[in-house]
């Protein structure tokens, strides 16, 4: 079986989680309630839930939607394409896009809520 992961950012802390659990309607198959360290079960809509890509970038950190990854200099972040559902890269302020299996070639920099300057920002 595949394994599925998922990282959770807190919209009211404002803070990056690893859920211990998430619970999902069983009709619309939305999330409905996410259990994090040191708190009980509480509404899917105070969090943004983040999926794993299946991969890893060049240091061997999982690579989530949202993160940033610098390759050659240039910025890139993780979205998730509905329409051929999968994820891919797109350079920022741009619309190239990369294979999301261009992220072995990179490191995460950070990602879209506790690095949002990187968004319009340039490489370093």
């Amino acid at each position: 079986m595949k394994e599925i992961k998922f990282k959770v950012w807190d919209k009211i802390r404002q803070k990056m989680f690893k859920p211990q659990a998430i619970t999902f309607d069983t009709k619309t198959l939305a999330p409905f309630a996410v259990s994090v360290p040191g708190r009980s079960w509480e509404p899917a809509e105070k969090f943004e839930l983040l999926q794993w890509t299946g991969l890893s970038d060049a240091n061997g950190t999982d690579v989530y939607e949202g993160d940033f990854i610098i390759i050659s200099d240039t910025i890139y972040k993780v979205i998730w394409h509905k329409a051929t559902a999968s994820f891919g890269l797109t350079e920022q302020g741009s619309l190239i896009f990369r294979s999301i299996g261009d992220v072995r070639l990179g490191e995460i920099v950070g990602n879209q809520y506790q690095t949002p300057d990187l968004h319009q920002g340039d490489a370093r």
